[in-house]
């Protein structure tokens, strides 16, 4: 009994026998981790699968269960339960947090980009980069290695008007007003699930 999600909306499928091919319906119910408790989903089903929103859930790990039920074809003494659990699942849809992002011009002509990525519940999957509109950049968290829940990230970046930097960004849309130098940094990460964060901060300079 597999659950498969995207983005928006989660999906429970399973089989079901009846050995006298009796009309069968069913429930599903779901319990989170630590809970003792069974909650009922949706009765009354007979196509077996059920899809519904992702957000009805919060972030947490889940098992599915299934009771079929051959009532449609007895009267109600008669009736015969089958059920059945499915493996733990994790739903996770609340994207990560970009905290403290900065960013600083330096005499070497570099910028200076910081930044905290932090997750409630799946670790940190990648983070990417953006200058003034440019191509995304891959940027490594400081540890090398991003599976954590939080990540640091400190890293620095060539700008030149008008041309290319060395990190691949462009600058073509670097603003001049009477001296003054404006780049838009874009930051992004993912979680393990693809859920995604975004921030930007404005460097100005002389």
């Amino acid at each position: 009994m597999p659950a498969v999600r995207d983005l928006d909306s989660i999906g429970v499928k399973w089989t079901a026998h009846d050995d006298n091919d009796d009309q069968l319906t069913y429930a599903l119910y779901y319990r989170g981790d630590g809970e003792s408790r069974w909650l009922l989903l949706k009765d009354n089903l007979t196509d077996k699968f059920y899809s519904f929103e992702a957000s009805l859930l919060p972030d947490d790990g889940y098992t599915f269960k299934v009771v079929a039920s051959d009532a449609p074809s007895h009267s109600p003494g008669d009736a015969l339960t089958d059920e059945r659990e499915g493996s733990r699942v994790e739903i996770d849809t609340t994207p990560p947090r970009i905290e403290s992002l900065t960013a600083s011009a330096e005499s070497s002509g570099e910028l200076h980009v910081t930044f905290h990525a932090v997750d409630s519940f799946s670790p940190i999957k990648r983070a990417e980069y953006s200058l003034d509109a440019g191509e995304w950049q891959f940027v490594e968290p400081a540890g090398k290695l991003s599976d954590a829940k939080t990540e640091d990230y400190d890293f620095r970046m060539a700008v030149m008007a008008g041309e290319p930097s060395s990190a691949g960004g462009t600058k073509k849309n670097a603003a001049k007003n009477e001296g003054l130098v404006e780049h838009v940094v874009v930051v992004r990460v993912y979680d393990r699930y693809d859920n995604l964060g975004t921030a930007k901060f404005v460097v100005r300079g002389r």
